[in-house]
């Protein structure tokens, strides 16, 4: 019934994604000495809803999604520790640390029990959060998020991903060649603001480094566990991306025969173990509405926007007002 309504909202919701798209409003909160966290809040209207990033991303990647969501809910986001305009620390990366995060930022913002919406590995972040504070949620979502990403690792000792292509001179020679580069190889457009908060760019705009952590993503990588998904107390929505060649490597013009190879046998792995994680997830989350998108790229968000706004805001529109008895949820 619920994937009914999403396709039947389809037709109201055209104009959305035509709406202007609105400027979001900068500000840190200081989560503890000498450490800040950059968030960003486009208004709305309705629940509060807190987006976070994948890895390697910041708040600015939902600088066009979040617009859509405006006439439903009081949209913020921000930006994990390690990346962009945050601090860079040295330390607290572990899923524990970056699951407080989240909490003194919704604190600090003073959100009413926000609907989290997350991608990747905030999805654990986001168990975690609500381990640890039980009735404190309306809602979750999770983009391609709902996984034991700590079995990734295993996955690329036994099919190493094929190296990406490298970025032209032309890429190189500006924040737009960049995006462009994302693009042809990792098959979505990045927010002009986006590239900007995660590249450092020389004063006549060519790339000169990342504008990150050299340690951040190690250290969670290193740090990743099971998440905690049976705290989850509150409405689910979980949107999967089942992976295939074309969308995992949208650039294979430079592929020997070999890393074609290796780009297969790390898809069927990848497959495989979606299905194993998504039988999981329903049978610790019996309330959760799930959906397998079959050729999608992982990032969803950024590659599939329109679909998942789609998807997203009937979800919203449906969660109740008040906190729902733990027993009612499956």
């Amino acid at each position: 019934m619920f994937l009914r309504r999403c396709l039947l909202a389809a037709a109201v919701v055209l104009g959305t994604a035509a709406a202007v798209v609105a400027q979001p409003t900068a500000r840190f909160i200081e989560r503890e000495p000498n450490l800040w966290l950059e968030t960003l809040d486009w208004g709305g209207q309705g629940p509060d809803v807190l987006l976070l990033a994948g890895l390697n991303h910041t708040a600015h990647m939902w600088e066009d999604f979040a617009p859509r969501l405006l006439s439903r809910a009081r949209v913020t986001a921000f930006t994990r520790r390690g990346w962009g305009a945050s601090s860079h620390a040295a330390q607290g990366y572990t899923p524990g640390e970056l699951a407080a995060d989240v909490l003194a930022v919704c604190d600090s913002l003073g959100l009413d029990r926000p609907v989290l919406v997350g991608c990747s590995v905030a999805g654990a972040e986001m168990a975690l959060a609500a381990s640890r504070r039980p009735g404190g949620f309306r809602g979750f979502v999770f983009l391609d998020a709902a996984y034991d990403h700590s079995l990734i690792a295993e996955i690329s000792e036994r099919a190493a991903p094929p190296r990406l292509p490298r970025p032209t001179r032309e890429e190189l020679a500006s924040p737009q060649g960049v995006g462009e580069y994302f693009r042809r190889t990792r098959g979505y457009a990045l927010p002009e603001a986006e590239v900007l908060a995660l590249h450092a760019f020389t004063p006549t705009g060519h790339l000169k480094d990342r504008n990150a952590s050299p340690l951040a993503e190690s250290l969670i990588v290193a740090g990743m566990q099971p998440p905690p998904f049976q705290a989850l107390d509150a409405p689910v929505l979980a949107i999967y991306a089942k992976p295939t060649v074309a969308s995992l490597f949208p650039d294979r013009s430079a592929f020997t025969a070999a890393d074609l190879a290796a780009a297969r046998t790390r898809v069927d792995l990848l497959r495989e173990m979606l299905a194993a994680q998504v039988a999981a997830f329903e049978a610790v989350v019996p309330q959760a509405w799930i959906q397998v998108w079959d050729g999608a790229n992982l990032n969803l968000p950024l590659a599939h926007p329109y679909k998942v706004g789609v998807v997203l805001r009937p979800f919203l529109d449906s969660l109740p007002v008040e906190p729902v008895a733990a027993d009612s949820l499956g």
